[in-house]
């Protein structure tokens, strides 16, 4: 897999041949055109060569395939293959270093040219021309009299461009390790000495110290000249983790994630291709990073759902993990205090994982307490909707009075979820898609997270013209204002997606929390896993039981795992810690065992329920969705996919083993402008469904059904 930047994109352009070009000069068309062919010609003769985006836009037209495919049959247009260029590539400077010469002739030199070649044969190795004339005090002109003497070589180097995260150290202080480490990280070692490939599960509350025995594996591999991988589920975590790994393994760690330039990308990329850095921290995509030698990939978070792609292909880091040991031999190691059910399930029940433990914090410290706020019961107090409930609001006051800090995490972005009509009820949603418009106070306009379609704030209600529009549902930018009234004194910030678009404003947040420079923290999800902040002593949530309203068999267990995770940030230090959950529905399985951290608890509960409802790890998933521009179309591509699978389990008798739902409307009914069925197969384990969905969909193909219109996702994370 190439760098990112490196691929060489291809892209069709069409463009009328020379005879249809004299044709339509002399106003003049080929004979037998329909309308939609006439209008393309006309299109391609007006604007030249066009690709079929570009040919969609200018036309004003869609689906044109179908007409280009006929105009180039009958030769009247020519479809060509150009590529494009790499967007990233090497990039160089002068450089100079010095060569032999003997002792007569450096003492012929002037003093200018014996203090650049001094400074040059002091370093043994190429350094920037510019850099090196600097330092010795002394002009181009001196470089280029000792180049003609042959006293120095001059030419293009390679520039590194290093992500500012691999230039920060953070304290590399040996640790012992507890009694529960030491033994966890002793039968890591020697699986990772056994031969052949093996999979761990690290199950280790918040705060128990699975970071040091990620590193002290590595270090391992690393002894005995292997390469290692370590992926973190969001980029927020590179920053920690990258710092850490640079200082215990200096100029052998490289960095790849979405946030960093293309063209760092390709100098990281390339740096681990050449065996210069053995270690690679990243997020999904460096998975797929080119180490030779790989014995040990450490997924940390194993259950967070970044980990699958969520556009074609849709492939799961962990299954990619998994597939690559398999082949070079080797340890992948799962670490979660909140494991996936599938993957907890698979350990303990299964025996196909083993399973390791951490059950408590290092230093014996101890859990925070957690307290649930009834937010019904506090309308009913109080008179009125509030953010912040009055017990969070006392202990976020009692803890800037101590000089600690708190976390406060809501996960919504944006001022406001929608605007809403007092009068008629309209709520503003999307025209591309059937989601609510989330309101941005910054930009002051309505904004849709699916597509990034904006307009501007009404004042009047578009439907009944009415003036009463309100907002509702908070998201983060109102709680920070919402906490900058309540605390003038307190110094806060929010991390969000919003809040972070800007290079290097993530990592300035962090570190500014980390140092103190921070009281509070307002933010989404990704402020819920990895960091450690030993000041923080309380964590708030609002909204805790937001995720419950997804029509998705998964939401409880998200929201186990958040929570959990979240509530982990408090009291690592020498304070204990405090967490404040906000819930209308403080009763609901999800939040009572979080509030305990009480894992076991959760999975006991929620395995019965897969079970039940012949959900995963009972069943395989496969999803399909059907999306088109058309409402009708999409739905009779459906009816014809869905008619298929059905056909082929009574053929091969797979009716007991394979259960196919739908055609339905998919729970998010439009996205992007197209509307969306859905599709979904409930298989046994033993039952070879891929195989079942592959002769379907070869016999579809056969009888010209439209699969194009189609995506399949086998196992999906995600049933919106």
């Amino acid at each position: 897999m190439l760098p990112a930047g490196a691929q060489v994109s291809g892209a069709e352009r069409i463009r009328v041949t020379p005879g249809t070009e004299r044709l339509l000069a002399g106003g003049l068309y080929p004979g037998s055109l329909q309308r939609q062919e006439r209008l393309l010609l006309d299109t391609l003769y007006r604007h030249g060569p066009l690709t079929v985006r570009q040919l969609e836009k200018n036309s004003g037209q869609s689906e044109l395939n179908h007409w280009i495919q006929s105009l180039a049959v009958a030769g009247w247009v020519r479809i060509e293959e150009t590529a494009g260029k790499p967007r990233a590539s090497a990039k160089e400077q002068l450089g100079i270093r010095a060569l032999k010469a003997s002792q007569e002739t450096l003492e012929r030199l002037t003093a200018g040219q014996r203090a650049l070649y001094s400074l040059l044969e002091q370093n043994g190795r190429n350094v920037p021309l510019q850099s090196a004339l600097r330092s010795a005090g002394v002009t181009a002109g001196v470089a280029h009299s000792l180049q003609k003497r042959g006293l120095v070589e001059i030419k293009q180097i390679p520039i590194l461009r290093v992500p500012e995260e691999l230039s920060e150290v953070a304290d590399s202080a040996v640790r012992v390790l507890t009694k529960s480490q030491q033994t966890v990280f002793d039968e890591l070692r020697a699986g990772l000495a056994c031969a052949g490939a093996r999979r761990y599960l690290l199950h280790g509350v918040t705060g128990s110290g699975k970071t040091e025995i990620y590193l002290r594996l590595i270090g391992e591999a690393l002894k005995s000249d292997y390469t290692a991988m370590l992926l973190v589920p969001e980029i927020g975590l590179t920053p920690l983790l990258s710092r850490i790994a640079v200082s215990h393994f200096p100029d052998r760690v490289a960095l790849l994630h979405s946030a960093m330039s293309l063209g760092e990308r390709y100098d990281q990329w390339n740096r681990i291709r050449s065996g210069f850095a053995p270690v690679v921290v990243g997020t999904r995509s460096a998975v797929f990073a080119p180490l030779e030698n790989l014995r040990l990939i450490i997924i940390d978070e194993e259950q967070d759902p970044s980990y699958k792609q969520d556009e074609s292909p849709y492939y799961h880091a962990r299954e990619v993990a998994w597939h690559r040991i398999q082949r070079s031999g080797g340890l992948l190691l799962l670490g979660s205090a909140t494991p996936s059910v599938e993957t907890f399930h698979a350990a303990r029940e299964n025996g196909e994982i083993v399973y390791l433990c951490l059950p408590e914090r290092i230093h014996a410290r101890p859990l925070p307490e957690a307290v649930v706020v009834d937010m019904g019961l506090e309308f009913q107090r109080y008179g009125k909707q509030v953010i912040i409930s009055h017990l969070l609001g006392q202990e976020l006051g009692d803890t800037l009075r101590r000089g600690q800090q708190a976390i406060v995490l809501l996960n919504r972005r944006g001022y406001s979820r929608t605007l809403l009509c007092r009068g008629c009820g309209h709520a503003y949603t999307c025209t591309e898609c059937s989601v609510s418009m989330t309101y941005h106070q910054a930009e002051r306009r309505l904004i849709c997270h699916y597509c990034g379609l904006e307009r501007d704030t009404p004042s009047t209600c578009s439907s009944c013209g009415g003036e009463y529009i309100y907002f509702v549902g908070a998201g983060t930018e109102q709680l920070e204002e919402t906490l900058r009234a309540m605390f003038p004194g307190a110094r806060i910030a929010r991390l969000d997606r919003d809040a972070t678009r800007k290079k290097g404003t993530l990592r300035k947040t962090l570190t500014a929390f980390q140092q103190g420079r921070l009281d509070i923290l307002v933010g989404t999800q990704m402020l819920a896993k990895g960091h450690d902040f030993p000041n923080v002593t309380l964590v708030g949530v609002i909204a805790a039981d937001a995720g419950l309203a997804f029509p998705d068999f998964r939401s409880a267990e998200r929201t186990f795992q958040l929570l959990t995770q979240v509530a982990g940030r408090a009291g690592r230090g020498e304070a204990p810690g405090k967490v404040v959950i906000q819930s209308f529905y403080p009763d609901h399985y999800a939040l009572k065992f979080a509030r305990r951290q009480d894992y076991s608890g959760f999975f006991g509960h929620e395995i019965e329920f897969r079970k039940l409802m012949s959900y995963p790890p009972y069943t395989r998933l496969i999803q399909i969705i059907v999306s088109h521009g058309a409402a009708a179309t999409a739905c009779d591509v459906a009816e014809q996919i869905g008619a298929g699978l059905k056909a082929q389990a009574l053929r091969h008798d797979f009716t007991s083993q394979v259960r196919i739902l739908g055609p339905a409307p998919a729970p998010l009914e439009k996205l992007r402008g197209k509307f969306r069925y859905q599709i979904l197969i409930k298989a046994k384990p033993a039952c070879d469904a891929v195989s079942l969905l592959g002769a379907a969909y070869e016999e579809l193909g056969a009888r010209r059904v439209a699969l194009k219109h189609s995506s399949v996702d086998v196992d999906p994370l995600s049933l919106m």
